[in-house]
C-alpha cells in the first residue's frame, strides 16, 4: 500500500513559525535547550512590532545568566529522568521536515507548498504544539516531549518552575496564559493554527475518513482534534490536502 501523503500550503510567515518549531523540536530531541531562549527573537520569529515586549523575553544569549540557569535546570531534568536519546532516524526526520519548509518556493500570491508523510505531518503537529505551549508559559511540556517517566514528575516541575522564573516571573504557581491572551506572542497563535489544521487531518485519517469529503460521526469522533480549525492568529489558516 502506498504511504499517505499530504500537501501543506503556507505563507512565508507560517513557514517562519514552522521552521522555528522544527528547530525547537530538533534541539530538545538532541538535549539542547538554547533555542528556547531565542525562539521569538527577530532572527527566528520576525520583527513583529506589536509583539516586541514578549519577544524580548525570549531574546537571551546562551551565556546570559537566565539562560545559564535554565540550562542547569534542563541538565538536572535529563540526568534525573534519563529520557531515551534520539536515534539518528529521529533527528534525520526533523532535519528533512525543516529542509522541506526552507526550500519551499512561493508563487505570486505569496503561497508555497510542501509534501509531508503521515509521520512528518505528526511531527509538525507535535513541534507546533511544543512551540505554542512554551509560549504561553507551560514549561512542563518539555518533560512530556522528551518522554520523561510519570514518576519523575518532580524533576519536570522543577524545570517548569525555573522556566517560569526566567520568562514569566509574573505568573504564580502553575498558572499560564490562554492562547488568545494579548500578552502572548501572536506567532504562538500561528503555531496553534497550524496545529489545529494538521491534527484534524490526522484524526480523520485515523478513522478512515478525509477532511472535506466525509462527515464527522460524533458518536466515534469525539474530542477537539476533530473540530474544524478556528483562526486565532493574524494569518489565514494553512491548507492541507491528502494525496
Amino acid at each position: 500500500m502506498m504511504e499517505s501523503r499530504w500537501v501543506v500550503g503556507f505563507l512565508e510567515e507560517h513557514a517562519r513559525v514552522m521552521r522555528s518549531a522544527f528547530i525547537l523540536a530538533g534541539n530538545l530531541s538532541d538535549f539542547k535547550i538554547d533555542f528556547i531562549c531565542e525562539m521569538f527573537a527577530p532572527l527566528h520569529a520576525g520583527d513583529v512590532q506589536t509583539e516586541r515586549r514578549m519577544a524580548q523575553r525570549f531574546n537571551l544569549r546562551p551565556e546570559d545568566e537566565p539562560c545559564l540557569a535554565l540550562q542547569e535546570a534542563f541538565s538536572r531534568l535529563v540526568q534525573e529522568t534519563s529520557p531515551e536519546p534520539p536515534t539518528e532516524a529521529d533527528l534525520a526526520e526533523v532535519a528533512e521536515c525543516l529542509k522541506k519548509v526552507e526550500e519551499a518556493r512561493y508563487d505570486a500570491r505569496g503561497w508555497a507548498a510542501a509534501t509531508f508523510t503521515a509521520a512528518e505531518l505528526s511531527l509538525l503537529r507535535t513541534a507546533c504544539e511544543l512551540y505554542a505551549r512554551l509560549a504561553i508559559g507551560q514549561g512542563w511540556v518539555v518533560g512530556g516531549y522528551l518522554g520523561c517517566p510519570a514518576e519523575m514528575s518532580e524533576a519536570v516541575y522543577a524545570f517548569d518552575r525555573r522556566f517560569r522564573e526566567v520568562f514569566f516571573p509574573e505568573l504564580r504557581g502553575d498558572a499560564y496564559y490562554g492562547i488568545n491572551s494579548q500578552l502572548v506572542h501572536d506567532n504562538a497563535r500561528v503555531a496553534w493554527d497550524v496545529l489545529q489544521v494538521v491534527r484534524q487531518h490526522l484524526a480523520f485519517t485515523a478513522q478512515g475518513k478525509v477532511v472535506g469529503q466525509d462527515k464527522r460521526d460524533v458518536r466515534t469522533m469525539k474530542g477537539a482534534e476533530f473540530d474544524d480549525p478556528m483562526q486565532r492568529s493574524r494569518l489565514e489558516l494553512i491548507t492541507c490536502s491528502r494525496i
